[in-house]
């Protein structure tokens, strides 16, 4: 796999390609070669070469699965890999440009060096003309391959599958660039899903045993867009101690946040026992007031004793450096605004000494801005007004270096340009909940700047050349893009005119997508960041008790340009419990594979309006109730009846849908009134229920497509409907019929009439207007096996479903809390 990039700091990989096949490739047409090998039934369902989801049948699933996995792997290896390589390139190579024999002169391995070479030339001919292909024929071939890949990855040798589906995929990248396939997400034919192939486990137990923290690497897995970045993921060694993240799990790095009640300040090496030196607060505070932010200017000594520090009020020319750092790294103190003499002298070294300087400012005086000294522990007075001014202080900052120790353990001049990125993408800084602000602010104006171990590295070059390996480099398109669309937050936040009129900029969808795995140790300043963010009065969120922050950012979103995208009903995550405010997320920090993303606020459109009684929003929605259980039928019969289940739906039309969690919570919330447990008891009191639901239409399941509605329970209402089905057999009738007292099992009678009802259920399920409640009963359980039909229509016929009444279209107006 030598034509996947990897850091020059790699970690050595133990998987190699193994030289499986037991013939050479027959030189013919790829879409045919099944064809040619006596193997017609292993292509792919007819319209594979046009479907564009890419999506294997379970017909083509089971006809790979018969072969021997030896024999699959051999002939996948042929067809799919130097098949279509042939296919795409041609005479431009031969196939033994990929195999390479090992020491010993017998065993051999696929060896993909030259394809980067062979593929840019592929490019050039192609650009020249003397290359006559279609797109659409190469596209089709490569969603052929994804299709097969896709059905037989489960018995596949992973390093096989790493191989040919990064090699589709890197043929896939030249064949959008040759044929100019710039609107990707409109025009592209080709699969461009191949990093979906792979489970999580290929990945993830080399990034543990690096020292990954397991929510990184679910995060990673979980949006990394192409197999090249995973790759490049996984050969990317980390410098902390594997030890850091033991306590932390898939949902939440705890690694980051700081107790501040055990938290030690540290220097710059445990052999150095100098004092802390503190700052004057009352200095600070007095220009505070005065509107100015407090600077420092360090003054080193003889000696480390006469270090001293200048409070200087700032001015419209002052010229100076506002620290970005990982508090957990050991540059914070929560308890007084001072620091050990020796971590200042650092910070002054960095300063003077480092190529941060430009030519413009070498000689001048460069003053600095430290959270940890120049935003006051107290009195709490002059902390708010600090925290007032962040925002201004990093806008203004003539450079924002960032400090990180992971970042600092690393030469840069060892790495490439590549690797200087992805180390800043994985480094501990990015999980910094105050990472989007602190970035994004200096990036507008190409002020941003890392500091590795060597020298100091400015953000706004790095991107210009990523961006170009980009546009020339197809070999390098998916590490390239992972960089771009990790840095996008610092390079387009600000630029989105957040303090223009015309443009109100980012709306709270951006702000949540730019928090995900982020953490932060004071959680009262989470809603400052958001209100920032949001071009929201921050003086307006710190006017109160930190506690009730969150709840007064919720007040005021009314002010801000594009308020409160109405779908966040649907969101899951712990809520404030306020009366009026139950509807509000305490916290966007939650993490959940599969949550609900914001929408955005375009045009107005899509907003919600925080009121005393709730959210007010218009949506569709409908009515629902439960039918009254037939008389003299158990509550459970046959012991069917399971909270865990989905809860099955009819409309008035007859067409059958089912309510269920969108995912499972492994952590449940405390008083989620969405869990299993309280829907299906909600409905059994007998309640009727108004619902809400995102989509405007429902979309009947009556085939293999997977279409989902997200709904919210609203209100509760009386009791207007009652359907029993089974009341019109001859069983129903004889049960009916008898006394409370003969409506026992124990009762031989009861039992007779009991089990007649089998039958009566059986036909009743087989029936031509229930044909649409077996397809979604048989979709919704997501398994690929027959289900006992009788069992799960058993629970529509004894009346365990909901009744949906007459639809209410988007106008309707709710006030949600």
């Amino acid at each position: 796999m030598e034509h996947l990039p990897v850091p020059n700091t790699a970690r050595p990989q133990e998987g190699v390609v193994p030289y499986v096949y037991q013939k050479g490739y027959d030189g013919g047409p790829f879409l045919t070669y099944p064809i040619r090998e006596g193997m017609p039934h292993l292509l792919p369902t007819a319209g594979a070469a046009t479907n564009l989801h890419g999506t294997a049948s379970l017909w083509h699933l089971e006809k790979l699965r018969q072969m021997p996995k030896q024999e699959l792997e051999s002939f996948l290896q042929i067809w799919l890999f130097f098949g279509l390589i042939h296919e795409v390139l041609g005479n431009l190579c031969s196939l033994g440009d990929f195999v390479r024999t090992a020491v010993d002169g017998n065993t051999k391995f696929v060896s993909t060096s030259k394809l980067p070479k062979v593929i840019e030339s592929w490019l050039t001919k192609v650009n020249e003309g003397a290359i006559i292909q279609t797109y659409e024929h190469i596209a089709g071939c490569l969603r052929v391959t994804s299709t097969t890949l896709r059905a037989a990855r489960s018995i596949f040798n992973p390093d096989l599958l790493i191989s040919i589906a990064s090699t589709g995929e890197m043929l896939e990248y030249a064949t959008n660039k040759a044929f100019h396939i710039e609107d990707l997400s409109k025009d592209n034919k080709c699969l461009a899903t191949w990093r979906s192939l792979f489970e999580e486990s290929v990945w993830t137990s080399s990034m543990q045993a690096a020292g990954w923290c397991p929510s990184q690497i679910k995060f990673l897995f979980n949006s990394a867009l192409s197999i090249q970045s995973l790759y490049y993921y996984t050969c990317l060694g980390q410098s902390e101690s594997p030890d850091r993240h033991q306590l932390c799990d898939q949902r939440k790095c705890t690694s980051y946040q700081n107790n501040l009640g055990e938290y030690k300040t540290r220097h710059v090496d445990s052999d150095y026992g100098c004092e802390e030196l503190s700052i004057n607060v009352t200095a600070m505070d007095e220009i505070l007031r005065g509107g100015c932010l407090p600077l420092l200017r360090i003054l080193l000594g003889q000696t480390l004793g006469e270090l001293a520090v200048e409070v200087v009020e700032s001015q419209p020319t002052s010229r100076y450096v506002a620290l970005s750092h990982v508090w957990a790294d050991g540059l914070g103190n929560p308890v007084a605004n001072a620091l050990p003499r020796c971590q200042l002298r650092l910070l002054h070294n960095l300063l003077y000494n480092s190529n941060l300087r430009d030519s413009e400012d070498a000689q001048e005086d460069l003053l600095l801005w430290c959270d940890t000294l120049c935003c006051p522990v107290k009195p709490e007075e002059a902390k708010r007004r600090a925290l007032s001014l962040i925002k201004r202080t990093y806008r203004d900052a003539t450079y924002v270096l960032v400090l990180d120790a992971s970042l600092q353990s690393y030469d840069s001049n060892s790495m490439t340009i590549e690797e200087i990125c992805f180390r800043i993408i994985a480094s501990g800084w990015m999980r910094r909940l105050w990472t989007p602000q602190e970035g994004a602010l200096p990036t507008e104006k190409g002020r941003l700047w890392f500091q590795f171990h060597d020298q100091a590295i400015k953000m706004s070059p790095l991107r210009r050349n990523v961006l170009n390996t980009f546009n020339s480099q197809v070999s390098r398109r998916g590490i390239a893009g992972e960089i771009l669309v990790r840095i996008r937050p610092f390079t387009i936040f600000f630029k989105l005119g957040l303090d223009t009129p015309s443009n109100p900029g980012a709306d709270l969808a951006f702000v949540d997508a730019a928090f995900q795995h982020r953490s932060v140790s004071v959680s009262s300043d989470e809603p400052l960041l958001i209100s920032t963010l949001l071009n929201i009065d921050v003086e307006k969120i710190l006017d109160g008790p930190d506690e009730s922050r969150m709840r007064r950012l919720w007040t005021s979103m009314h002010a801000a340009p594009r308020s409160i995208p109405k779908n966040i009903l649907f969101r899951l995550g712990p809520r404030i419990k306020d009366e009026g405010f139950r509807w509000a997320p305490s916290t966007l920090l939650y993490y959940e594979e599969s949550n609900i993303i914001l929408q955005t606020m375009l045009e107005g459109k899509n907003q919600g309006i925080p009121t005393a009684r709730g959210l007010e929003v218009r949506l569709p929605g409908c009515s629902l109730s439960w039918p009254k259980r037939p008389v003299g039928l158990p509550s459970n019969p046959w012991n069917i009846i399971n909270d865990k289940h989905p809860l099955y739906m009819r409309d008035e039309h007859g067409s059958w849908y089912a309510i269920a969690r969108r995912i499972s919570i492994t952590d449940p919330l405390q008083g989620d009134f969405l869990s299993d447990d309280n829907l299906h008891n909600t409905l059994r009191s007998n309640a009727d229920l108004r619902i809400i639901n995102l989509e405007t239409v429902y979309q009947a399941r009556l085939d293999a497509s997977q279409y989902a509605n997200i709904s919210l329970l609203v209100e509760v209402v009386a009791v207007r409907d009652n359907i029993n089905f089974l009341s019109e057999t001859e069983p129903a009738r004889q049960l009916a019929a008898l006394s409370d007292q003969e409506a026992d099992i124990e009762n031989p009678r009861f039992k007779v009439i009991f089990d007649m009802l089998e039958p009566a259920i059986h036909k009743l399920a087989m029936s031509e207007g229930n044909e649409a409640a077996v397809a979604a009963a048989r979709q919704i359980s997501g398994k690929e096996h027959s289900l006992l039909f009788e069992a799960k229509i058993a629970l529509l016929f004894i009346g365990h479903y909901a009744l949906m009444g007459t639809g209410l279209k988007d106008v309707q107006c709710w006030c949600v809390d």
